[in-house]
């Protein structure tokens, strides 16, 4: 019977070692190509997406670096608009002053010239009364009216011209 047993027993064994190939070359022509091909689909289909997110990375880094220029010339162009309007806005006070330094000047010219006219006036009508004295009291003095020749000679001489 140990004959027996050990001939079923290979018997057995032999045909689980071909139902064991038979069942991984089922297997590997069912399921492991397909399933190969789906990871490597997949795979594919990542390193597809990879790469789009580094285009898009780089094209995101190029509109930073656009922005970040940009950026800079406005701030560039604020500086410069701001010294132009200060420059301008000084250049204006300047003639402002210049101005108001041109009209004062006039306005003191003005009145220099109407203060001295006054004085010029004030005197001719102090001489005029200091020789309507002068004469009021040469003739109250001489005794005599003085005539206007008379008149012109006493102021003259009393005013050193």
């Amino acid at each position: 019977m140990g004959d027996l047993l050990s001939k079923e027993m290979l018997g057995d064994l032999i045909i689980n070692i071909i139902n064991i190939l038979i069942l991984f070359f089922v297997t590997k022509a069912l399921l492991y190509k397909p399933v190969k091909k789906v990871f490597e689909k997949r795979k594919a289909e990542q390193g597809k997406l990879l790469e789009e997110a580094e285009q898009l990375k780089a094209h995101a880094m190029e509109k930073k670096e656009q922005y970040d220029a940009l950026m800079a010339d406005s701030a560039a162009l604020r500086i410069s608009t701001m010294e132009d309007a200060k420059a301008q806005a000084q250049a204006k006070a300047e003639e402002i002053l210049e101005a108001a330094r041109k009209e004062a000047a006039e306005i003191t010219g003005t009145t220099r010239a109407k203060a001295e006219a006054e004085r010029e006036k004030m005197l001719a009508d102090a001489r005029e009364e200091l020789g309507a004295i002068a004469v009021e009291l040469s003739g109250k003095i001489l005794g005599r009216e003085v005539t206007d020749a008379d008149n012109r000679r006493i102021i003259d001489s009393f005013f050193g011209a």
